[in-house]
């Protein structure tokens, strides 16, 4: 695909998802709780102060309400990443940076749109998949993680970016873009299992990617990563909030770091048994969601790419699953109410165990486009 048709089918994709996200969220209320936090520290750090000191400080000064007392975190939680992503739009007020970041992400949801027609070739025209596209701002991790002003889009891109370049190999910037990644959302590091396997000089040449995306925004912030984790612990009271195993198990967060570098470990094996780089990268994102405690319903975005690479195999069991999944996913994530009663209240009081059913489904049917892949691999030319 030329540049101009990339960039014309990343157009064609932003008109939908800004028409589509537009009418769901035509009267309804929105709840903006993650990008105030980044856009004071943001603020606290553009101008010379600490990024992570207490949100009951830097919030009013930056024009925002003081948190809620509900709210269980006493610093900003984000890494890094995420509030350098925010300086741009700091300088703003509140409601014009809202504003600012989610045209963002919508542009960078159909940047990673257009990069999955080319990384994965699907037997559509270019343009029905643009158009197709749009459609994504209907999808209720979409259009929730929108409200929620979370990074969406370019937790997608992201995935997108990291993909491409484990298929590529090109180590190095694999590695650099994976530990930004990391720091906008912890989820994305199970990714790093993708370069097992690669000779000894591209891991090594991964690893100082790694270190260096990595150092570079806590040193530019002037925070350690322990320090962060210290105050980034503190959301490990939200595990239960989440659709993943260990918050519907009730591990924890100490149990779901195990199940999740278990987890790991698992896709490891895989890799260095031969996996293909396209299954296992299916399978760590869907793993990512199902093993990572904090897998809140919006990071489901992360999962579009996995879609995409199924429905452009082809393999039909594969691709009824994944339209199983996208249509649990239509479900909200909603609040029960005390005393309701109805299909929506038994649905908000289990929402959690159908997060984890419909992200389950879809690493059943990752697997079955991996074994798929892996038999057309087999038959082909030697």
């Amino acid at each position: 695909m030329s540049r101009l048709r990339f960039a014309s089918s990343a157009a064609v994709t932003l008109a939908g998802l800004a028409a589509t996200s537009a009418w769901v969220a035509h009267g309804r209320g929105v709840a903006v709780t993650d990008l105030p936090q980044d856009y004071a520290s943001a603020r606290a750090w553009l101008a010379g102060e600490p990024a992570y000191a207490p949100l009951a400080d830097l919030q009013p000064r930056a024009g925002l309400p003081a948190p809620d007392p509900s709210v269980m975190v006493r610093a900003n939680p984000h890494p890094p990443v995420a509030v350098l992503l925010t300086a741009p739009y700091a300088p703003l007020d509140f409601g014009a940076a809202l504003a600012a970041v989610r045209w963002t992400q919508l542009a960078a949801l159909a940047l990673a749109w257009a990069a999955c027609f080319e990384l994965f070739r699907p037997a559509v025209s270019p343009w029905a998949w643009a158009a197709a596209g749009g459609a994504w701002g209907l999808w209720c991790p979409v259009w929730q993680g929108l409200a929620w002003a979370q990074p969406v889009g370019l937790l997608a891109l992201g995935t997108v970016a990291v993909w491409a370049l484990a298929r590529a190999e090109r180590a190095f910037a694999f590695g650099v873009v994976l530990a930004a990644l990391t720091l906008v959302r912890p989820f994305a590091a199970v990714h790093v299992v993708l370069a097992c396997g690669w000779t000894g000089r591209k891991m090594a040449l991964a690893a100082a990617g790694l270190a260096a995306g990595g150092a570079v925004p806590f040193a530019l912030l002037g925070v350690t990563p322990w320090e962060w984790y210290r105050l980034a612990s503190d959301a490990g009271g939200y595990v239960s909030w989440c659709g993943s195993v260990p918050g519907v198990l009730g591990l924890g967060p100490r149990g779901g770091q195990l199940l999740y570098a278990a987890a790991a470990a698992v896709l490891a094996g895989l890799r260095w048994r031969g996996a293909g780089t396209d299954a296992v990268a299916a399978l760590a994102a869907v793993t990512a969601m199902l093993a990572y405690p904090l897998a809140w319903f919006q990071y489901d975005v992360t999962l579009i790419p996995v879609v995409a690479w199924v429905l452009a195999g082809g393999n039909r069991a594969a691709v009824w699953g994944a339209a199983a999944y996208l249509a649990l996913r239509v479900v909200p994530d909603m609040t029960p109410a005390a005393g309701g009663r109805g299909v929506a209240e038994l649905l908000a009081r289990n929402k959690d165990w159908l997060q984890v059913l419909a992200r389950g489904v879809l690493l059943a049917a990752a697997g079955a486009a991996g074994r798929a892949a892996a038999r057309v691999s087999a038959s082909g030319p030697s």
